[in-house]
């Protein structure tokens, strides 16, 4: 039996889903701060942007089977972002 939070949530699932990924796409864009530094080579960052990219990855593969495109769309951009960002830090 759902409670009335729960109901409240699942009328407006789209809404908090659509806040959830625009959160999640600055946080995660908050790594080009990292690529930058990398680049520069005032850094040599890797860990955090490679967790990044993992943990993206399995959100990912999460997401995509469950056909959740809230989840898909920020975690895919999660990996990309990561991946290349640790890559810089050995550039």
């Amino acid at each position: 039996m759902k409670n009335s939070f729960q109901i409240t949530l699942k009328k407006n699932e789209k809404i908090i889903g659509s806040i959830a990924s625009f959160l999640a796409i600055i946080m995660f864009i908050s790594l080009v701060e990292v690529f930058n530094s990398n680049i520069q080579g005032k850094s040599d960052i890797f860990i955090q942007p490679l967790a990044t990219s993992l943990n993206g990855f399995f959100w990912s593969l999460y997401a995509y089977g469950r056909k959740d495109w809230f989840l898909l769309a920020p975690n895919l951009l999660a990996l990309l972002l990561g991946i290349v960002t640790a890559i810089s830090a050995f550039v």
